[in-house]
């Protein structure tokens, strides 16, 4: 489309720190990449494609983690 950070950032209500994160591979919020895709028309199905990498934390082993720190 052209834009750079600052303008997806504008449009779509996102700071422009958290586009260069997520740009970067961070991950958001689900909230967030709703409201990146669309200003970009992008349906949520192609969501994926847009924010590949998403990892699944197991609650248990996010508490045991936890608990040994």
């Amino acid at each position: 489309m052209g834009w750079t950070q600052n303008d997806l950032a504008e449009k779509s209500g996102v700071s422009a720190r958290t586009i260069h994160a997520i740009e970067k591979g961070r991950p958001c919020r689900q909230a967030t990449k709703r409201k990146i895709l669309r200003t970009l028309g992008v349906p949520w199905e192609l969501r994926d494609e847009y924010f590949p990498g998403v990892r699944k934390v197991h609650r248990a082993l996010a508490v045991d983690e936890a608990r040994s720190a």
